[in-house]
Parts: C-alpha cells; sequence; structure tokens
C-alpha cells in the first residue's frame, strides 16, 4: 500500500543537515515515502544515508542537472495523494506533515500548502509570496541602499502585511512546497528550463493560471530553513538568479 505522502529532497554536496531532515521525515506521525534525487552521484553522502535511514529511494542522476529537473525525476514513482518538495537545510516538528494532510483534507480547492519559514534563530525569512516582477526582483537586490528598494522587498515578501492567518498567496517557495500529487503530474513537474531559481515562481504561476487550485500560505505550519543564501553571497549565485528571472520574464511576460 502507497503512502499518502511521498517527499523529495534534491542532494548536492550536502552535509549533516540532511540527516536532521531525513529524521524529521520519519519521526513524523504520517507515512512518507522518501525519494533522495543525487546530482552528486561521486559523493557517498546518499550511500551513507541509505544505510542510516532504511526505505529511502535513492535516484542517481548523471551530474548536477539543476533543481527542478532533480525533483522532475521522482514523477514516475509517485503514487501518493499528496508531495513534498524540501530543502535538505529544513527541519520541522512531527506532527506538521500529519496537519497539513488533514487541513488539505479539509480544504479539497487547494492546491498547494506553503509554510511559514523561520531562521535557526526563530527569525522570519519572510520569502516571497507575490508574482515576481522587475521592481520586486530589484528590491531583492539593491535593499541595503534603502528606500525605494527596501519597500519594494517588503511588499514583495509581504512583510507589510498582517498574515497572522491562512490566506492564498501567488508564491509557493521551493524550500519546502507541499502538493497534490495529482497536481504535480498534471504540470508534470518543474520547467526544466530553469536550472536554478525561478523554478518555485514558475510552478505557482501555472498551477494558478492553469485553475488546479489555490495556493494557501499557513502561518501555523512552520518550518526552519537554514537558508545559505547563495544568490547573495557570490556572482556566480547572483548570475544564476539574473539568468533564471531573464527566463522566467521570456516566458510570461516583462512585468514592472
Amino acid at each position: 500500500m502507497s503512502a499518502v505522502v511521498s517527499a523529495c529532497l534534491v542532494l548536492y554536496h550536502c552535509g549533516k543537515e540532511l540527516d536532521q531532515a531525513l529524521r524529521c521525515i520519519q519521526a513524523s506521525d504520517v507515512p512518507v515515502s522518501v525519494y533522495l534525487s543525487d546530482n552528486t552521484p561521486e559523493d557517498p553522502t546518499a550511500d551513507r544515508v541509505q544505510w542510516a535511514f532504511p526505505g529511502i529511494t535513492v535516484l542517481p542522476q548523471k551530474g548536477n542537472i539543476g533543481f527542478g529537473r532533480a525533483n522532475n525525476a521522482v514523477l514516475p514513482y509517485l503514487q501518493s495523494k499528496y508531495h513534498l518538495m524540501m530543502n535538505p537545510d529544513v527541519s520541522f516538528d512531527p506532527t506538521l506533515l500529519h496537519r497539513m494532510v488533514d487541513y488539505m483534507e479539509a480544504h479539497p480547492n487547494i492546491a498547494v500548502l506553503t509554510p511559514r519559514v523561520l531562521n535557526t534563530d526563530g527569525t522570519e525569512q519572510f520569502l516571497p509570496k507575490r508574482q515576481i516582477s522587475v521592481h520586486y526582483l530589484l528590491g531583492g537586490l539593491l535593499e541595503g541602499l534603502g528606500n525605494p528598494f527596501r519597500r519594494w522587498r517588503q511588499e514583495f515578501t509581504m512583510a507589510d502585511m498582517d498574515v497572522s492567518l491562512p490566506m492564498p498567496v501567488e508564491f509557493a517557495t521551493g524550500c519546502f512546497l507541499f502538493i497534490r500529487t495529482s497536481v504535480f503530474k498534471e504540470l508534470n513537474g518543474f520547467d526544466p528550463r530553469f536550472f536554478l531559481y525561478q523554478e518555485d515562481s514558475d510552478l505557482s504561476r501555472r498551477v494558478l493560471t492553469q485553475n488546479l487550485g489555490s495556493i494557501v500560505y499557513h502561518p501555523d505550519m512552520v518550518v526552519v530553513h537554514e537558508w545559505a543564501r547563495e544568490n547573495t553571497r557570490t556572482f556566480k549565485g547572483r548570475s544564476r538568479q539574473i539568468r533564471s528571472a531573464v527566463k522566467y520574464f521570456a516566458k510570461w511576460g516583462i512585468t514592472w
């Protein structure tokens, strides 16, 4: 009998944080079929955790094929009702997945449930919840210069709003994305043209434009994300972010 929930974690030079993520999944009070899509097959991490956490299925890739394509590799294997895509540096309470399943069961119009995301020190990450636009991206890149960029960033992440109750949003973060498996399959997963960054923005937009259901942010569903934020630290990360934004606007049209 297949599990109600499946989960896929993409591996790319993961450290010990992966063990914590897998412990959270295995401690959950709902059965989860766990898949590791391994973008670093030369790294022994997948073999190690497969021995330490029996029952996990490893899907080795030929190399770093990107976040979206690595998540898509699990599509032929899914028999669950709900599917979780989760970063290896995320942790959560053992009751979380059961509560998310219960909420989705009670609200069949919801396609995606996205959680409140905290830093390890308990502060808010304010992950984006609106569709991206040029000035919102500029706000993220240049918020350190003050207004108007800081204000644009706050609007983008809805940090200037009261989000203390569940509410429909336009964006579901890829670091922890809880979706109906039927919806994920109908979308054929992420658009493989996005190697890294904006694949979650694109998937969220396709959910809404294809009328597959709503995306709901629920502040009582909480995860902790270590969040290395390569995009704000390195030239390579910023370049990838900009290239993905260009692809997004080429696909959906430029919005200021």
